[in-house]
């Protein structure tokens, strides 16, 4: 049987920050889910969010796009109720903007650039 990896000491203390920033991380989302909902693009309100906060950026990229992974860290770490709800709740509240977040990583990473 393959020995579990631990969660890493970054991946934790990103998560609390999350945790603990959840309000202003939560009004910056608001901001940005307005402007989709409007038609707006949004792609350079994400890039000014992961220049400021790019740990809580890969974190939110998680939540969307690496759910077992993300999971499984949260069950290894036994992360509390309450981050746990934290985390649910930002991924149903801002569901809407999963795609474009997918998209600004792909181009962020070059993929667009073939």
């Amino acid at each position: 049987m393959a020995e579990e990896k631990e969660v890493s000491e970054v991946f934790l203390k990103t998560l609390d920050s999350f945790y603990q920033e959840s309000d202003a991380i939560f009004k910056e989302f608001d901001a940005i889910h307005a402007r989709y909902k409007r038609g707006e693009d949004i792609m350079d309100a994400l890039r000014e969010f992961r220049i400021r906060r790019s740990s809580i950026f890969c974190f939110i990229d998680a939540i969307f796009h690496k759910k077992v992974e993300l999971a499984d860290k949260l069950r290894k770490a036994e992360i509390g109720k309450e981050k746990r709800a934290k985390v649910r709740e930002f991924k149903d509240r801002f569901a809407d903007l999963a795609d474009d977040i997918d998209l600004f990583v792909l181009q962020e990473i070059g993929v667009d650039r073939w």
